[in-house]
């Protein structure tokens, strides 16, 4: 079987490796064996293979990806609840491998009829948008929140989740090209201006607001952005950064966290499933499935590359301006 393998971090194009590795053997008793289908590409796997992600770099070599979607081809003894056949959600870290043996309880269903490129996406974006919308400050209908890399997969569905729930959001985009997708995804204000004048960008807030206070604001990229957020928000307001886009560390000048009593805090999907609880992690990923085998709850995808082909891919998830995801397929997956 094929497997992405890093031996060495750096540019993604250029250091991940394909290599064939030995088939898993049979599962052992509580495990099941997951043929992979779709391959998500997220800016957190892009960090990993760069040495860029997380507290510390992981032992070398190591096989990433930490999302996919994939179909049970065998079970080991003492597993209930799941088929040969059935697709599944590995809630693993190193998904980017043909097939892969883990604990049953590492293999969460999905629907049987569920779009298997949406599936692929289901475990990273829509849970962070649920847990940064629900879980970090109480909003009410009619309550403010601000984001920037609005336009981004966790970004678009944030915005569709809030207003489901009829919270308005002010999103920030980097370029104009953007702003109509972000609107027609259902975002209450959208804006391209202003984006590294902290002043200037209070000013447009209050504008686009009608002076409403800002309660809670969703920080992807770090750096000087989070200063602009921490400007237009609300006295007592929220700031939560969940990805450092600019590679960069987050900026805040002092007076908005003692003065203003701003909180800045920082999000990672892997604390929420501890800290959330066993119950609110199932709901939330049955609510999402839902709603990506109704329709409702999609992700663009800009481009689906063979998993032979996985350097390209790596290039093409790694540039700017997309329109969409990129996403790899193992010869497994039929379309």
């Amino acid at each position: 079987m094929k497997a992405i393998v890093i031996e060495g971090f750096g540019d993604p194009a250029a250091t991940i490796q394909l290599k064939e590795l030995p088939d898993p053997p049979a599962p052992a008793p509580g495990e099941v064996t997951v043929e992979m289908l779709v391959l998500n590409i997220n800016p957190s796997d892009l960090l990993q293979i760069q040495g860029l992600y997380g507290v510390s770099k992981p032992p070398l070599p190591f096989i990433p990806g930490g999302e996919a979607v994939g179909r049970i081809a065998a079970i080991g003894d003492g597993v209930s609840g799941l088929a040969v056949g059935d697709i599944v959600s590995p809630m693993i870290l190193n998904c980017w491998v043909e097939r892969v043996n883990i604990k049953a309880h590492l293999a969460m269903k999905l629907p049987a009829d569920i779009d298997l490129l949406q599936a692929s996406m289901i475990k990273g974006n829509p849970a962070t948008a649920e847990a940064l919308l629900m879980d970090q400050v109480k909003l009410q209908p009619g309550d403010w929140l601000m984001q920037n890399a609005a336009n981004s997969a966790v970004g678009t569905f944030l915005v569709k989740l809030a207003a489901e729930r009829g919270i308005n959001t002010l999103n920030i985009v980097r370029r104009d090209s953007a702003v109509e997708g972000v609107r027609e995804a259902g975002g209450t204000a959208v804006t391209a201006d202003a984006l590294d004048d902290a002043r200037a960008f209070r000013k447009t807030a209050r504008e686009l607001t009608g002076g409403a206070p800002i309660k809670l604001a969703l920080d992807a990229i770090g750096g000087g952005a989070t200063a602009v957020l921490a400007n237009a928000l609300a006295d007592g307001g929220t700031i939560v950064n969940y990805g450092l886009l600019s590679g960069e560390q987050c900026r805040i000048d002092a007076q908005h966290l003692i003065f203003r009593k701003v909180t800045l805090k920082g999000f990672w999907l892997i604390h929420w499933f501890t800290d959330a609880g066993r119950e609110r992690v199932a709901a939330t990923y049955a609510s999402v499935a839902r709603g990506m085998a109704a329709g409702t709850l999609t992700t663009p995808v800009a481009e689906v590359i063979p998993f032979e082909e996985a350097k390209r891919a790596m290039a093409a998830a790694g540039e700017g301006g997309r329109t969409g995801k990129v996403l790899m397929v193992t010869k497994a997956y039929s379309g």
